[in-house]
């Protein structure tokens, strides 16, 4: 008996001394808006070891509130080379609410598992339906001309509890979106033996792209021209990240002519557990020379459109009506903190890019933009437009009031 009270003893004063060294492990996070929101805090690994001295790679994390409410989160390795550099969580928030993130280290023993909200898939095949998931792929031409080579869901795959897009892994280059019915990961199982063109109980492909800039893809113009951004001479595929709190992946394209001149450009995608958007950042290698940056919207659909500069100092381009595939109501919104943007039309025929709401981004070397999506079958806030406006002026004052960390 005197044997285990003294080693409930050793483990009492081993609970005590990890408290003691966790104590001023925190961080004050603060939602400065009036709007209950679930957000996506990062936090690096260097400011943990600064609240954590004695952290190191042995040890597991755990993060809580001060109810002792636990964070799902995971750990990203962002430049891919076998090593964890942020840690990603999901806290939800009330209105201008300040809550105290403590951050406890633990001798590693089995890691805590969280429920997956977020998912990049991209599978490869010779022929339906099997498909391997890839992590990293590259092409260069027209990779639909080889009869042995098929892509689920025709190229890479993205999505969160909320919302579902995919990008045509060939020199279209478009973005489509699917509209999803489950808050559960789902396309990785669409596109072997299921017909995402038709509604199931997940969801469908809810856009018809053409040879628009569909949901948020990317052109060029260079003097009077516009040139898509085709891959032709090189693309690569990269997955970064996935997990409870959000997914990342990179596209890399080699050797892009835009005009006479070509340049090197890297198109970084992320998506967060909880929003009806994803952020676009856009690198542009190479001698600038007057080169702007264009995304669109599709519109091959009646709906209606606006323009406008938000009290928030944001830029907001959307279209709302029935024009999903299953002619049921669809917003669709492009929102850019960069100023001076400015949008036109697309011509509805010709070989190029039509049939687009086209949102000019300027000038620059490096752009940042968010493609929202509201489908009515999603969620019943989209049946019409007041409710789509809603949550788009929600979404623009989150973007530019993000949680702020101390």
């Amino acid at each position: 008996m005197r044997y285990w009270n003294l080693l409930l003893l050793a483990f009492s004063i081993l609970f005590i001394n990890c408290d003691d060294k966790n104590k001023d492990a925190f961080f004050m996070l603060h939602n400065e808006i009036d709007i209950a929101r679930t957000e996506v805090i990062v936090i690096s690994k260097k400011q943990i070891k600064e609240k954590l001295p004695a952290f190191d790679e042995s040890q597991i994390l755990i993060f809580k509130d001060s109810l002792g409410t636990e964070f799902p989160y995971q750990l990203d390795d962002m430049d891919q080379d076998g090593i964890w550099d942020e840690a990603a969580l999901v806290v939800n928030f009330e209105a201008l609410e300040t809550k105290r993130l403590m951050i406890y280290a633990f001798a590693k023993a089995e890691s805590p598992q969280y429920e997956k909200k977020t998912d990049v898939h991209f599978g490869v095949g010779k022929a339906k339906p099997e498909a391997s998931e890839e992590q990293l792929y590259t092409r260069s031409y027209d990779p639909r001309d080889k009869d042995s080579l098929f892509f689920q869901m025709e190229g890479p795959a993205w999505e969160n509890d909320k919302v579902g897009f995919r990008m045509y892994f060939d020199p279209r280059n478009g973005i489509d979106i699917f509209g999803k019915t489950t808050e559960e990961p789902t396309l990785h199982k669409q596109g072997l033996t299921t017909n995402y063109h038709e509604k199931a109980d997940w969801g469908m492909d809810i856009l018809k792209v053409g040879n628009s800039l569909g949901a948020g893809s990317l052109a060029f113009k260079h003097q009077d021209s516009l040139y898509r951004l085709t891959g032709w001479n090189g693309t690569r595929f990269e997955a970064i990240t996935e997990g409870p709190a959000r997914a990342i992946f990179r596209m890399t394209y080699l050797d892009e002519f835009i005009g006479d001149k070509s340049y090197h450009i890297v198109h970084t995608i992320t998506i967060e557990k909880g929003d009806w958007f994803y952020k676009s950042d856009v690198e542009l290698h190479g001698t600038n020379d007057g080169i702007e940056l264009y995304t669109g919207i599709v519109n091959l659909k009646e709906n209606k459109l606006k323009f406008y500069n938000s009290d928030e100092g944001v830029d907001v381009l959307y279209s709302f009506g029935r024009q999903s595939e299953n002619d049921d109501h669809l917003g669709m919104a492009i929102i850019t903190v960069q100023s001076l943007t400015a949008y036109l039309d697309a011509p509805s025929e010709g070989t190029g890019i039509t049939n687009t709401y086209l949102l000019n981004l300027q000038e620059g070397k490096n752009h940042s933009f968010y493609f929202m999506s509201g489908w009515e079958a999603s969620d019943t806030q989209f049946k019409t437009i007041e409710g789509f406006e809603k949550l788009l002026e929600q979404s623009t004052k989150m973007i530019n009031s993000p949680i702020t960390i101390q």
